[in-house]
């Protein structure tokens, strides 16, 4: 009964592993709307040509961090 329990659990964490990884590994990308001139985060490269990312790469690893950049770009300070 102890193993079948031990079983279920190790299922369980290996399960939980599966799926919290491709969200632990998403990147954010700092872009400007190249008409409107409006910065914002996105959660996947933009492909648009309207969608110019602020920096060289613009790749963060926290909305967070994105946000924070925003704010350090004069571009998108207004």
């Amino acid at each position: 009964m102890a193993r079948r329990t031990q079983a279920r659990i190790l299922v369980a964490a290996v399960l939980v592993a599966a799926l919290a990884s491709p969200a632990a590994a998403r990147n954010y990308y700092a872009v400007q709307n190249t008409k409107t001139h409006k910065c914002y985060v996105l959660p996947k490269k933009p492909k648009s040509k309207s969608v110019a990312l602020v920096s060289g790469s613009g790749v963060y690893k926290t909305r967070a961090d994105a946000r924070a950049a925003l704010k350090s770009f004069a571009a998108c300070a207004t």
